[in-house]
């Protein structure tokens, strides 16, 4: 059964999400590091998704995306956007950096909350998935990669203020319903005039979930026999713009807030009947001032974050609120033939909670980047020296190069990243008396994370309907963060814990290599005199990663062993299907008492079949989740939804408004 599936998922994705031939890639527009270049100049493996190809696949959050991805790889606790962690090369979720129009929104309770996306699809413009590190352009924690969301007022600065082009309209949406009383809206409207721009996105998914069998109720006798697994997530942003010849503004506000049933989705205690309320409010700003030879930018940002977490109705919830403020200075210059890059970055985070306590920390960097092409050979690079409480001052490298031949471009990248421990990684239930077995434990002696980072790659475009790339890569790793099973009486520095009692206490494991392989596959097709078009997507990666004495560890090696993943789409004049998935290896893991069950092979197909109204911006869909109705789990306890089919419409009207003469 399980070939047959591969084989099914293996002939139904034949490569999809870049439909760039070579000319077309050889426009595209990265920021891989903070000097804009094109795609192939780069020296990484990147992945650009547009906005149009957002709405052809049945999505409707960032981590669903992100399933599509080869390289990434997404540990999913519910569906729908509830929760997931982010993992690129086999890094943990702590290790991987989200940009919005240049500015980190990783949360700093706790990394688990980095896939909470303050902006709606609708409002997206493009995402650049950028695999390896990149910390000396834009954090010392950006260990495997870097997910940047570029939003569409945001790239409206720098289209080209001219007559024909200076004023435009947008209105896109989707809304929807399905299985589980689950509704779902995600609608924006931009409006882009000569000199100002706004928009304006609002997104709301709610359901009152699966009922399912509480393992607590049936093997311990503690909860309901009972559960659903819920959710309510209201996302809302607004930004304004100005765009002058020379000093351009950006401004951007939003909230976003989730109540959800959050079971197992951090323990395997058989006393887990978690629900969870998470709101944040978050704020940037963006000051541009562009001359000829020289762009001036500061973005700055605000977030301010509130966590409510009811392990169990009969315990006292813990109460969490933190702010975040982010800056960056920096100017992009010529120096004769290299283009350069420097600046300053500080970065303030605060917490105060009742069962973590009342911390404050500050990071603070300098940083300097350049890109010179020689003739074929094209090379970029940098140095950040960064300083904090725990990391420090240290200096992280990197150096990036690219070749381009007729139909193949080489490519590799070199570079180090640290990181340092979160309030979460480092106090969690540090205030709580009489901890319960089972439960995480932190640990405020926690040093630096240090990473070394190294690949090697190639890209083909055999002709203008299928390109090729694979990447090699190897990262090698000390004092590496995670959660190990640990009995308390080994544990010297907190007084909270049961005697002889087993709990996952946080760490530094000496060390640990990780390396693997990258192959992806893209294809398309007109087909039928051009009424149709095929296109197509296939990944595969492959991720090893050990430690020393086979240390046995909460996340460091919770990934995939091989990912097969992808899509298919079929378009014939109104009509199209879309087909994508994955095949899942990984370790296998159980814990019995709460019927937790980690299998070492599984498969997910998803569906969506839409039709355009006629010929109209206009088009109404089914999506079918998990079509095969996999019964699977990728974080112990946290049960994933089965099948789940919904419907609705989906619209995109665009109008150019011609400036007089």
């Amino acid at each position: 059964m399980r070939n047959l599936r591969f084989l099914l998922l293996a002939l139904l994705s034949v490569s999809f999400i870049a439909n760039y031939a070579q000319t077309a890639l050889d426009e595209v527009l990265v920021s891989a590091s903070r000097i804009q270049s094109k795609k192939y100049e780069s020296g990484k493996n990147i992945t650009v998704i547009s906005q149009k190809e957002i709405a052809q696949l049945p999505v409707n959050s960032v981590d669903e995306l992100l399933q599509y991805v080869g390289g990434v790889n997404i540990n999913n606790r519910g569906g729908f956007g509830v929760q997931s962690d982010i993992g690129m090369r086999g890094s943990t979720f702590s290790q991987v950096l989200v940009l919005v129009d240049n500015q980190r929104i990783n949360d700093p309770l706790t990394a688990h909350f980095n896939n909470y996306v303050p902006i709606p699809l609708s409002e997206v413009h493009h995402i650049e998935i950028v695999r390896g590190s990149a910390s000396a352009s834009f954090g010392a924690d950006a260990v495997g990669g870097i997910i940047h969301i570029k939003t569409k007022t945001y790239e409206g600065l720098f289209i080209k203020n001219t007559y024909n082009k200076q004023k435009f309209s947008n209105i896109n949406g989707n809304v929807g319903i399905g299985d589980h009383n689950l509704s779902i809206l995600d609608a924006g409207i931009h409006q882009q005039l000569q000199k100002f721009g706004f928009s304006a996105a609002v997104k709301s998914s709610e359901s009152d979930g699966e009922q399912l069998l509480n393992p607590n109720f049936a093997n311990a006798q503690r909860g309901d026999s009972l559960h659903r697994n819920f959710f309510d997530l209201k996302t809302y942003t607004a930004a304004l713009t100005y765009r002058g010849d020379k000093l351009k503004f950006y401004a951007r506000g939003g909230s976003d807030y989730r109540d959800f049933a959050a079971k197992h989705f951090y323990t395997t205690s058989t006393y887990d009947e978690s629900v969870e309320k998470v709101s944040s409010y978050w704020t940037q700003t963006a000051l541009i001032f562009d001359q000829e030879n020289s762009r001036t930018e500061l973005n700055a940002s605000y977030r301010n974050g509130k966590d409510n977490f009811t392990f169990n109705p009969l315990f006292t919830p813990n109460e969490h609120t933190t702010q975040r403020v982010n800056a960056t200075l920096s100017q992009n210059r010529k120096m004769g033939s290299m283009d350069v890059s420097f600046g300053f970055q500080t970065d303030w985070q605060d917490i105060v909670s009742t069962d973590r306590g009342d911390h404050q920390t500050t990071s603070n960097a300098a940083f300097i980047l350049a890109q010179k092409r020689i003739n074929q050979l094209h090379l970029n690079g940098g140095l950040r020296l960064e300083n904090s409480e725990k990391i420090g001052t240290q200096l992280v490298p990197q150096l990036n190069a690219s070749y381009k031949m007729d139909k193949l471009v080489l490519r590799s990248s070199l570079g180090r990243s640290i990181r340092q421990a979160d309030f979460t990684e480092r106090f969690t239930s540090y205030k709580l008396s009489n901890l319960t077995p089972g439960r995480n434990v932190g640990n405020p002696d926690l040093e630096a994370e240090s990473s070394y980072n190294f690949d090697l790659g190639a890209d083909v475009y055999l002709n203008e309907n299928l390109q090729f790339s694979n990447t090699l890569f190897f990262r090698q790793s000390s004092n590496l963060i995670d959660y190990t099973l640990t009995n308390s009486d080994a544990i010297s520095n907190l007084t909270n814990l049961q005697p002889n009692s087993d709990y996952l206490f946080a760490k530094n494991i000496s060390e640990s290599t990780t390396w693997g392989n990258e192959f992806g596959m893209k294809y398309t097709k007109k087909i039928l005199y051009n009424r149709g078009q095929i296109n197509g997507l296939l990944n595969y990666t492959y991720l090893n990663t050990s430690t020393p004495d086979s240390v046995v560890s909460k996340y460091i090696a919770n990934h995939p062993i091989h990912n097969f993943n992808g899509s298919l789409k079929i378009r014939y004049d109104g009509w199209s299907i879309n087909v994508g998935g994955a095949l899942i290896t990984r370790n296998a893991e159980a814990v019995d008492d709460i019927n937790a069950a980690i299998e070492d092979q599984y498969t997910i197909l998803n569906l969506k079949l839409s039709y355009t109204l006629l010929n109209q911006p206009a088009s109404i869909y089914i999506d079918v989740r998990n079509a095969l109705d996999t019964r699977y789990q990728e974080i112990l306890g946290s049960q994933m939804p089965g099948r789940w089919i919904m419907g609705g419409i989906r619209w995109n009207f665009y109008s150019p408004i011609q400036a007089p003469f």
